[in-house]
């Protein structure tokens, strides 16, 4: 036997939007993987569902075995609901580190002992005089309430009240966006009220005794629901980022559609210097920095990319839907030159708000300007040489030639010598001149813009051709496309050429090639002059070699092991390459064949190190 109860119309639809929300978060657990959020409302869920259920079959049944029943039943969702909603609201708020082993123990024991008690209820300890009371036509029950029901009770209701005022004061004084924390928090304090109405004993009308709470808990998942919709609260939430931008020294902001920030880490108001960024335009938060791309106004402000998509002509999107990155724009604040990235958040192809990241690279600015200062100290440096020493120099050169030519008409000759002497000393200056220059300009840093592809075997040929050793015999055994700077490569080549004629002898073999894991240029090229993958190229010689002693000495300026040498070739060589990113390897040729030595050469390599992306 059965009764009716309009009420039983609210608790059956409770079921199934309950269960409706339960599927959908389990739909967006095994699409999306883990998320406390997410979790807690499913568990929220599953708990009303219990909790509207048990109610409705205990509303609707006469016999007080099994109203009773039904009733106990109730509490398997109700004294869950409690300890989930605290859960759901450190999780919004990004306070999971508060869920400590004992909190879980005070969540999880006092239901987990409560429920079976309340079933059982040995010695009447939780339900007293059951009995079932008619009101106006419909029967309902009523008990007493023993001092450990109030003790559960009082904790349920203070656990539920404390998930709201959590959700709500983040909104309010916190970092939660406002409106959607307080729709939230609004939301699991329903209960709550419907608590006080009962204990007030105010019931609907025609059904005094009626449970109304299970009623109020389902109004508490249709607007959970409708938050998630309207707020994207699965999308956006603030605790869906990784702990990890709570601790990281970059700023972190997350903006919904409308451009308004639902979440920023600790570093990204200590970097804007604000101590609220939640519920405000990004715009507004930002208001030096500009949006990548877009033709409108500030960040967040206007629509620049349209009708609320924060997907525009700014975030180019790849064949495969995924955004490719956007370039950063930089800005000064108090002070500090801050750079931000920002891309689109995506739920599939589907943007739905941006992500920023904020760093400050005040130091790497400060180290770009030391450097541009070394370079203009290193040009004022050349410019001596080139001109306040240079030109001095030739004066005096042509000056002994003109002696030397008068001499030889009244003498014969420079009978002690002294003119072939001066001339020496003059040629050994402009020499060190030479390479001084040559050494300052090597050191100088590229910039991304001074880089291009460069063929290896081309500038080979091309240094190969301003160096005179007609006897001497070059050998481009592989090539490869280089990232470097054309005239300074050439450089680099030409040195080591000369370096290698003028301890090897006129005659001496020079090769040239990619590394074993360097990518060759085309399939024009014969077999033999392929390689496999990009990473640097070889130069070598079959001359007496360099002894493994003195390999790191020769890239040091002012070491010659000939006594009119300047010592400043290798060393110009390893400032090219270490302008390029380029480490500088010294060591004998292999054969192709083998890993034994050939007699005799030396071998320089130089491998990309990946600081100039060379």
């Amino acid at each position: 036997m059965s009764q009716y109860h309009p009420i039983l119309f609210f608790l059956q639809l409770g079921v199934l939007v309950s269960l409706g929300l339960a599927g959908y978060c389990a739909y967006r657990l095994r699409r999306h993987g883990r998320s406390l959020v997410v979790l807690s409302v499913g568990l929220l869920a599953v708990s009303i569902a219990i909790y509207n259920g048990a109610a409705a079959m205990k509303t609707a049944s006469l016999a007080l075995p099994g109203k009773l029943w039904w009733y106990k039943l109730e509490f398997l969702g109700s004294l869950a609901l409690p300890s989930v909603a605290v859960t759901l609201a450190l999780a919004y708020v990004g306070q999971e580190r508060w869920l400590t082993r004992p909190v879980l123990a005070v969540l999880v024991g006092i239901p987990a002992v409560a429920v079976p008690l309340i079933i059982a209820n040995p010695g009447s300890v939780m339900i007293t005089e059951p009995t079932l009371v008619e009101t106006g036509g419909f029967w309902a029950l009523e008990h007493g309430h023993p001092p450990l029901f109030v003790m559960v009770a009082a904790w349920g209701e203070g656990a539920t009240l404390l998930a709201a005022l959590v959700v709500g004061g983040s909104g309010l004084f916190g970092n939660a966006r406002r409106a959607p924390a307080l729709i939230l928090g609004a939301a699991l304090g329903l209960p709550y009220g419907a608590l006080m109405l009962k204990t007030l004993q105010v019931y609907p009308p025609g059904g005094e005794g009626i449970n109304i709470v299970p009623a109020f808990a389902s109004g508490m998942l249709v607007i959970v629901a409708l938050a998630i919709a309207r707020y994207r609260l699965f999308d956006l939430l603030p605790v869906g980022r990784s702990k990890a931008f709570g601790v990281m020294d970059d700023g972190y902001m997350l903006a919904d559609a409308t451009g308004t920030i639902v979440d920023a880490n600790e570093a990204a108001r200590t970097l804007l210097g604000e101590e609220r960024l939640t519920a405000r335009a990004v715009g507004e938060a930002i208001s030096e920095l500009r949006w990548p791309g877009a033709t409108g106004g500030p960040v967040g402000t206007g629509d620049p990319v349209g009708a609320g998509n924060l997907v525009g002509a700014g975030d180019p999107v790849g064949a495969d839907g995924q955004e490719e990155a956007a370039d950063p724009v930089t800005a000064t604040v108090e002070g500090r030159t801050l750079q931000m990235r920002s891309s689109a958040v995506r739920d599939g192809r589907k943007a739905v708000g941006r992500v920023f990241m904020l760093r400050d690279i005040t130091p790497l600015r400060e180290r770009e300007q030391a450097l541009q200062e070394e370079n203009e100290r290193l040009d004022r440096f050349a410019s001596v040489l080139s001109h306040d020493l240079r030109n001095p120099l030739n004066v005096a050169q042509g000056r002994l030639q003109l002696a030397k030519e008068q001499l030889t008409k009244e003498v014969g000759s420079d009978p002690e010598g002294h003119i072939t002497s001066v001339e020496r000393a003059l040629r050994r200056m402009n020499e060190i001149i030479e390479d001084m220059l040559l050494l300052t300009w090597s050191e100088q840093e590229l910039s991304p813009g001074d880089l291009g592809p460069v063929d290896l075997e081309a500038a080979a040929r091309t240094a190969w051709d301003h160096v005179d050793a007609p006897e001497a015999t070059l050998e481009v055994e592989s090539s490869t496309r280089l990232r470097g700077h054309e005239g300074r490569l050439q450089r680099l080549l030409e040195n080591l050429f000369r370096n290698a004629i003028e301890n090897g002898g006129k005659a001496v073999s020079v090769t040239v090639g990619a590394l074993s894991d360097v990518q060759s240029l085309s399939g024009e090229q014969s077999p033999s002059k392929r390689a496999s993958s990009s990473g640097g190229f070889f130069v070598e010689d079959d001359g007496p070699g360099i002894p493994v002693e003195r390999r790191e000495k020769v890239l040091e300026g002012g070491y010659s092991s000939r006594e009119k040498g300047t010592g400043l070739g290798l060393s110009i060589v390893q400032g090219i390459a270490a302008a390029h990113g380029w480490s500088t390897l010294i060591t004998e040729p292999v054969s192709e064949s083998s890993t034994e030595s050939q007699a005799g050469g030396a071998r320089f390599e130089f491998r990309n190190d990946g600081t100039q992306g060379g």
